[in-house]
């Protein structure tokens, strides 16, 4: 009798450890549920639905063709709608942003992005997820829901080698292209439209911000957009990236104090007056801008070729720069 009691003392006392085993067990299912066990002869066909993707925290195996992507960055989530593939789930501020570039874009679950929902995304039973370098602290967390990629850092100039990872993850290289050498068609026709005109106009960027007027130099997203164009940029926005930073601002641009107006001048002024995430409202800063006693003495307000125009000047992929060129071909060309 002693020893039945005991043994079932013993079990009563290990109950919440087994419970706790249970737990780990039923995530682990979870956790791996796109790695079935296949047998050997499966083996080949297994290996040809999978491909390595080396990224910033080493090499992925991810599905040569995923269903079920989430996105963690505005940038990829642009580049993945690009490529044709909507994902199940994004942070809601880029999706709000990106539907005034692509229309509604209803059925995307709001994950966040700066801290996204772990719980959320397991859920949601991903078959890969496309996050940036700076989610390495989760990294492991999110590696054991599904495949993980954490893209490189760059700045937003960089736009095209995003771009060709994404489409690598993804398995699109040939979307890609093709959506390249649209891009590059688009910008000879604009060249041909242009003729003699394109090194004749000088082509100004600024973009309003609740803090101040910044200036977006050639390392910037519509820096190599324009230069792709070849249009001439004032000297103030030719600067390189070193130069930039030590004016203040970061790689691609810098603040523009309102004692050096001047420095916007130029044939056109595109002026990024549309808060990019859409949360604020910038007209008030613009009609304080356009208050300023140097302002009115600009050579491109005088002539009335101040244009304003929206966020995707100033990020992120083919989309936007499509959008850019669209600005392009209608100031440009058709009003001159």
């Amino acid at each position: 009798m002693r020893t039945t009691h005991w043994l079932t003392k013993c079990f009563v006392r290990c109950l919440p450890l087994l419970g706790l085993l249970a737990v780990v067990v039923w995530l682990n299912g979870c956790f791996f549920f796109n790695y079935p066990k296949v047998s050997h002869d499966k083996r080949v066909s297994s290996l040809s639905q999978v491909r390595v993707v080396q990224h910033f925290m080493g090499k992925t195996i991810v599905p040569a063709h995923p269903q079920r992507v989430v996105v963690l960055s505005g940038g990829s989530l642009e580049n993945a709608l690009a490529l044709g593939i909507k994902p199940i789930a994004a942070s809601k501020l880029f999706v709000s942003q990106l539907q005034r570039l692509v229309g509604p874009l209803s059925g995307i679950e709001d994950v966040d992005w700066l801290s996204p929902s772990i719980e959320k995304i397991l859920f949601l039973k991903p078959d890969l997820i496309l996050g940036m370098h700076f989610h390495q602290d989760i990294y492991p967390l999110l590696s054991h829901i599904a495949p993980t990629v954490l893209a490189p850092p760059g700045a937003s100039g960089a736009w095209k080698e995003s771009f060709a990872f994404t489409a690598r993850v993804l398995g699109k290289t040939k979307t890609a292209q093709q959506l390249m050498d649209n891009y590059y068609a688009r910008l000879t026709q604009f060249k041909a439209k242009m003729g003699d005109r394109l090194n004749k106009t000088m082509v100004s960027v600024a973009q309003l911000r609740t803090d101040a007027l910044w200036l977006w130099a050639k390392a910037s997203f519509s820096g190599v957009i324009l230069k792709d164009a070849g249009v001439a940029r004032p000297y103030s926005q030719t600067l390189d990236s070193q130069a930039t930073l030590s004016l203040g601002g970061g790689p691609a641009g810098y603040a523009l104090s309102k004692e050096l107006l001047s420095e916007l001048d130029g044939d056109i002024l595109f002026l990024v007056s549309e808060d990019a995430l859409g949360t604020r409202d910038l007209h008030p800063m613009l009609e304080q801008l356009k208050a300023k006693p140097l302002w009115s003495k600009l050579k491109v307000v005088q002539q009335k070729k101040v244009h304003n125009v929206g966020f995707y000047w100033v990020q992120f992929g083919p989309l936007a720069a499509n959008r850019m060129i669209d600005d392009l071909e209608r100031y440009l060309v058709k009003q001159q």
